[in-house]
């Protein structure tokens, strides 16, 4: 190797540094003009990028003046003031977004460390402090109390640090993950201002016993040091109660366990996952509510609302809450959370859900609740905020409107006509509006109109003008076709005379398309009855029986429409069709009625073969509304308060009989389904349960070939069988599909008609909801009472909900609780009863079955003609005892058959008796 190649690295770095040196001292007399040039260039540059980001801010505030709902606009502008590195540009951006929408936590937080940073006087950190408060106001976020906490450290002044840990810690020292470092920091802040003395550790120990009543994580590591102070400066503590405080500490320790799962689950949410968020909070709430305190339960709901801001659902619920539990605000006048009230908090929520038709109803009621010499500017005001956000669908402004209007009503002195005049007025105001926004959209069920049209034939005195409402309702879209809306039409014109309610009856009930028109004859004639003639009854009955004998030849020729399925009850949907010939079943139908037409009581029965054994079942099954086996699994449930409901009647045909031959195959691997519509197909059936492997099914027909709604599915294995029970009542056409066990022997079947006869006292019993009312929406509202165990709205067997429900909690407590809160509670307008499950007692099974004459509803006295005639289904007169099960009815009239019919005579020697 040579010497060039054995040239120490050291050597070869001090040449070059040679050579930069003399590099340097040819240059020198060049340098100034090159150093001149750079920075020369580098203004231009800054120039010219700060001119760019001025034109930018300048083009976007052009952008916000045209459009001041875009939220992006607000932030692209603040996002350019911190490019500009300009502190006031900054402050316009941040206020001119804080003038239309709340800043986020990541949007103060960014403005708030820039200002701390530049406070150095207590004048500037004052002005900082009123930021941190305006912040905190906002939302709730712990990174915010936390550069707050910072704040007092930083200054000097001990009156400014004191009022800034009366904000933080009633409020964020509740935060069950992040309380503990503000604790942290206020026991610091306390040490360095106070140094150590007696009065300091005595205050110290107070900071102690303060958080660890608290469930807050690491609350361990809290309780050790407060032992070892405790032991270090046991001779200068004072007040001292370690019975208490340990039983204290023991309380808060449980709830953190509980509360634990829950911080876990949503720290492993993603970001966007925001529905999912709020349940898991919904979850949170209800599993934890009765282990914490008020405030620590409000303070759960800051921070969904905070972390699911955009959730109109989730701002209406802590809406509510605080109207039940209301902080004591006299106790926290430092706390931007505990001392805010209704009204302010609907309004944090409208900030962020400008669109919600629910909060702007909600602060309407709050106004009013208020009672104020204002609330009426204050509702009108409303009013013209809801025109100006733009709610973004039709229902959305009915809502708005119809809760106005119905402010109004309450108002309006009906015996001034000018107040009557301005109630007109608005309801002519919001018809036009909504036409004029939403067009043909707008209302298509006429609510406003119904609304309207009530008051005039009532309040507002003019029936007639009321009357011509109601035939725009009428006319509008499908609204003929609704039965429920003729009744409630046909109500109110009976207030004009009986005349005008029987044109009304006779025009309706030869309205095309009704989806009910049984209900609509069997109210005209029990209007016949008590207010007509025998001419006018007979016409009645005439008309009625031909429009039903016109229905179900429909029926039978194109299948129930999805209106009429939806409005019909469901023991009327899908039966008539299948078992009879049009003629027959109209004719049986329409003298149903009336009791009319049909087989007189004791006409000889003809005696039933094996070709017509499937029929007689599947009409037993209808009667009976239950599949004919095996009884559903979820059919224990399926109880009723307001009436008892029969147990299983005993039949002459052994149904076990026929089920075991028609259902084959490896029971363990079989299930049971029922409920289905007579046009379901294998095909279909397959399509709705892709999950399931299945080998085979098998659909139960008639005599005829028609299938009967029920049928078997032949699983590919065991496993699956669990699995096929969980879709239960998924629905099919409309109709929920009932799935069950397939159970051979009768002694290992659940009872069909099994509930419990005892009080309940931690079960409600809740009637009068609404019909769209869901189980979540259900367990929405009676969740801040308790942890809920079971919930089950009562369904009629289409899966239309009877407003009905049953809501268990895991405590008396809260079942107690939730009664005295929400009894006679307003859901959508509908006033709802809330009770202690208790049912009326079961009857005995072991007595005999009661035989139900005319007249009689199980008294002792005879009814007029006979002590012991028994009804017939086709006897009208059944319906005059409605308390009574339908399934003891028919069971009494199979048993008619068998006695022998009185004659002439023995009704004649009754009568002279």
């Amino acid at each position: 190797m040579s010497d060039a190649e054995m040239k120490d690295p050291k050597d070869e770095i001090i040449e070059i540094d040679a050579l930069d040196e003399s590099a340097d001292t040819e240059d020198d007399s060049s340098e100034g003009t090159n150093t001149e040039d750079e920075d020369t260039e580098d203004d231009d540059n800054d120039e010219s990028i700060e001119s760019k980001h001025i034109k930018e801010y300048i083009e976007i505030l052009t952008k916000i003046a045209g459009d001041k709902y875009n939220y992006d606009n607000y932030a692209e502008l603040l996002e350019v003031a911190h490019q500009m590195n300009d502190l006031d540009k900054i402050r316009q951006s941040a206020e001119i977004f804080a003038a239309m929408y709340p800043l986020s936590p990541e949007i103060w937080l960014r403005w708030l460390k820039i200002e701390s940073s530049l406070a150095t006087t207590d004048e500037e950190v004052e002005k900082v402090e009123k930021l941190f408060q305006r912040a905190l106001s906002d939302y709730y976020s712990a990174e915010v109390a936390l550069e707050f906490a910072a704040l007092a450290m930083k200054t000097d002044s001990k009156t400014i640090a004191e009022r800034i840990w009366k904000t933080l810690i009633p409020t964020y020292g509740l935060h069950t993950m992040k309380g503990r470092s503000i604790f942290e920091a206020y026991r610091e802040d306390t040490l360095t201002k106070d140094g150590d003395s007696p009065a300091s550790f005595n205050r110290l120990a107070r900071i102690y016993e303060q958080e660890l009543k608290i469930p807050l994580r690491n609350m361990e590591d809290s309780y050790i040091e407060y032992k070892l102070l405790c032991e270090k400066y046991k001779d200068v503590l004072t007040d001292l109660d370690a019975e208490k405080f340990e039983r204290r500490y023991k309380q808060a320790k449980e709830a953190l366990q509980r509360m634990l799962p829950h911080e876990t689950a949503l720290a492993a949410l993603e970001a966007h996952c925001h529905q999912e968020r709020a349940d898991l909070y919904r979850k949170y709430i209800a599993d934890c509510q009765t282990l914490l305190d008020d405030d620590e339960v409000q303070i759960l709901y800051e921070r969904m609302v905070t972390e699911c801001c955009l959730d109109g659902a989730v701002w209406h619920e802590y809406v509510r809450y605080l109207h039940r539990c209301p902080p004591d605000a006299e106790d926290n006048t430092a706390s931007p959370v505990f001392r805010q009230t209704e009204l302010d908090l609907v309004n944090r929520a409208l900030r962020n859900c400008t669109w919600s038709a629910e909060l702007y109803v909600e602060k309407m009621r709050i106004v009013e609740r208020q009672a104020t010499p204002t609330s009426k500017m204050t509702i009108l005001k409303i009013m013209e905020d809801v025109a100006s956000a733009g709610l973004q669908t039709p229902e959305a402004s009915v809502k708005v409107w119809l809760e106005y209007l119905t402010y109004l009503r309450r108002v309006t002195d009906f015996a001034s006509e000018k107040e009557r005049d301005i109630l007109r007025a608005n309801f002519d105001l919001a018809w036009n509006q909504l036409g004029r926004t939403w067009g043909v959209l707008a209302d298509p069920q006429c609510k406003i109109l119904q609304y309207w049209g009530r008051l005039e034939y009532e309040a507002l005195g003019e029936p007639n003008k009321g009357r011509d409402l109601w035939y725009s309702v009428m006319a509008s879209s499908d609204n003929s076709s609704r039965v429920g809306l003729w009744i409630e039409f046909i109500e109110m014109e009976a207030k004009r005379g009986p005349e005008a309610a029987r044109k009304l009856y006779r025009k309706s009930i030869t309205t095309a398309g009704l989806d009910d028109p049984e209900t609509l004859a069997a109210a005209w004639l029990r209007f016949e009855r008590c207010n007509g003639s025998l001419e006018q009854l007979i016409s009645c009955q005439e008309l009625c029986n031909a429009t039903i004998e016109k229905y179900y030849k429909t029926i039978s020729k194109n299948g129930p429409s999805n209106r009429a399925t939806k409005g019909k009850r469901p023991e009327a949907m899908g039966t008539t069709a299948h078992k009879d010939s049009d003629a027959s079943a109209a004719k049986r139908q329409a003298s149903s009625m009336d009791g009319a037409g049909g087989s007189p009581p004791g006409k000889k029965k003809v005696k039933r073969t094996n070709d017509n054994l499937s029929d007689t079942v599947g009409e037993r099954q209808e009667e009976f509304k239950t599949p004919a086996i095996p009884p559903l699994h979820s059919s224990s449930k399926n109880h009723d308060h307001s009436k008892p409901e029969p147990s299983k009647p005993q039949t002459v045909i052994d149904i076990d009989s026929e089920s075991d031959a028609k259902a084959g195959g490896d029971q363990s691997r079989q299930v049971f389904v029922s409920n289905l519509s007579f046009e379901v197909t294998e095909t279909d059936i397959r399509e709705i349960f892709p999950d399931l492997a299945i080998e085979s099914i098998e659909l139960v027909a008639s005599s005829s070939g028609k299938s009967r709604g029920f049928g078997y599915m032949q699983l590919a294995s065991a496993e699956e069988v669990p699995k096929a029970l969980s879709f239960d009542r998924r629905p099919l056409n409309g109709r929920p599909v009932f799935i069950s066990n397939v159970a051979r022997d009768k002694t290992t079947r659940p009872h069909q008609f099994k509930y419990s006869s005892s009080f309940e006292p931690n079960k409600l019993f809740i009637k009068g909801l609404p019909f769209n009312l869901g189980q979540e929406e259900l367990r929405r509202l009676f969740e801040p009472f308790g942890s809920i165990k079971d919930i089950r709205i009562v369904c009629f067997r289409s899966g239309k909900s009877k407003g009905l429900a049953y809501l268990e909690y895991e405590t008396e407590t809260s079942a107690k609780n939730a009664v005295l809160k929400m009894d006679q509670h307003v859901i959508d307008g509908f006033t709802i009863t809330v009770a202690i499950s208790s049912p009326p007692p079961k009857k005995n099974p072991t007595a005999a079955e009661p035989t139900l004459s005319v007249g009689d509803s199980g008294g002792s006295s005879s009814s007029l003609g006979s002590g012991k005639k028994l009804l017939g289904k086709w006897d009208v007169k059944q319906k005059l005892s409605p308390m009574i099960p339908t399934a003891v009815l028919k069971r009494s009239a199979a048993a008619a058959s068998e006695e022998k019919p009185k004659s002439n005579d023995d009704f004649r020697k009754l009568l002279l008796k």
